[in-house]
């Protein structure tokens, strides 16, 4: 594409026609059903002479999402990469572009006739999130012409992530299990029952000193009460949740209380004094977040957006059954991980015997599989880090002796000066 044809073509009309060769209903698809029917009728081979078009097509459209990517690279659009990899506009809405990488891949796809460009293009089943985290580290290893340098940065993208949700996973289950028996437990006993309490809702016991761990230290727990104590009510209610609404629900507290229900019965109470449909909705959502506190609505908004955000990169997958076939242990990790969220979710939500139970199996097995899936990761870390020091101290030391040769060079210079 020469430079004229460049500043004349627009990046749009490219991708609408491109989403006419191969959008749906358009001209692949009648292809294949022209083909279908043809087969069905017994006559394909007097389709033979179109068979062409069908790959010309394919091919056709991805040329053209491709210049497009390199017009909108050009006019610096920081999604251009993403696109240019093959990634559609509806799967960048919302999406976390890191810029360091992206503004690294975007140059490659602006300067394609100089600069290889194969390394960004979406691998076969790769999710964009999958992709982000490769061109990070294909990115370094491009910068510093370093392969073992980018896998590092790679590497340590991966055990990063799997030190920040692995142990939160074996916390869920540790904890959810020892509540489970407690409370069945307290069913069996003539004494009061032990009610569940909504994950991540400890900081909420503690500042109202109703916590019983004896993990955390007794010291700590007089401390957090005191705390409380002196929190001004209003203050601590918006944090921790209003215990005196968690009655709507049949509890004490508001860390036991199930939001649902909260919400169901305080909206048909609005609808009992004659409040409207909307009305009765507003009251009932509004007082199950005041049950609620900021900190638990924002732990279920945060799980919520977590079981999203892995549904749609399980979606991206594509077919299960070849996804689970090209890497069985990422592919459960990713699908546990899913079902951990979203049972996490549903235990904020609504502690019960069944939510918290969901949320110990799927911790279990959400840590269990990434660990699996990170193992031989975790195991040559050490010696990728030791090669990417000794090039690093070589690149120092070829730093150090062009320092030294320009000195030696400055010093003739002054030297003759003197002459």
């Amino acid at each position: 594409m020469s430079d004229s044809s460049k500043r004349m073509a627009n990046p749009e009309d490219m991708e609408h026609l491109a989403r006419l060769l191969d959008g749906r209903g358009q001209l692949r698809d009648k292809l294949d059903e022209a083909f279908t029917r043809a087969s069905h009728l017994g006559v394909s081979d007097k389709l033979s002479a179109l068979k062409p078009i069908r790959s010309w097509t394919d091919d056709t459209a991805v040329d053209l999402r491709r210049r497009s990517a390199i017009l909108r690279a050009e006019n610096g659009d920081p999604r251009a990469a993403a696109l240019y990899a093959g990634f559609t506009a509806e799967e960048l809405k919302g999406a976390n572009l890191p810029p360091d990488a992206m503004l690294i891949a975007n140059a490659s796809v602006a300067n394609g006739d100089k600069f290889d460009t194969k390394w960004l293009e979406r691998q076969r089943g790769e999710t964009l999130s999958d992709w982000i985290q490769r061109i990070k580290s294909d990115a370094v290893a491009k910068v510093t012409n370093d392969k073992n340098l980018g896998e590092v940065v790679g590497d340590y993208i991966d055990i990063t992530a799997m030190a920040s949700t692995v142990p939160g996973a074996f916390k869920m289950t540790a904890a959810g299990t020892l509540q489970l028996i407690k409370y069945f437990k307290s069913l069996k006993n003539a004494g009061s029952v032990e009610f569940l309490k909504a994950p991540g809702t400890t900081l909420a016991q503690l500042l109202k000193g109703q916590s019983t761990s004896r993990l955390i230290p007794a010291q700590i727990r007089s401390l957090a009460a005191t705390i409380g104590a002196r929190t001004p009510a209003p203050i601590l209610d918006v944090l921790t949740g209003k215990d005196s609404l968690a009655a709507l629900s049949g509890k004490q507290w508001a860390w036991e209380a199930n939001l649902l229900k909260v919400g169901q019965n305080a909206s048909n109470l609005s609808r009992a004094t004659g409040a409207g449909r909307f009305g009765a909705f507003a009251s009932g959502a509004g007082t199950a977040l005041r049950t609620a506190g900021w900190w638990r609505a924002a732990g279920v908004g945060g799980s919520a957006v977590s079981t999203v955000i892995g549904a749609v990169d399980l979606v991206q997958e594509g077919n299960p059954v070849d996804a689970f076939k090209r890497d069985k242990a990422g592919y459960v990790a990713k699908v546990s991980g899913v079902a951990f969220n979203a049972s996490l979710t549903a235990a904020m939500i609504a502690p019960n015997p069944v939510t918290i139970g969901a949320a110990v199996v799927t911790g279990a097995v959400y840590g269990v599989a990434t660990i699996v899936d990170n193992w031989d990761t975790v195991k040559k870390f050490p010696g990728k880090v030791a090669d990417a020091g000794a090039w690093a101290g070589e690149k120092i030391g070829e730093g150090a002796g062009k320092l030294a040769d320009g000195a030696k060079s400055v010093g003739k210079a002054i030297g003759g000066w003197f002459d």
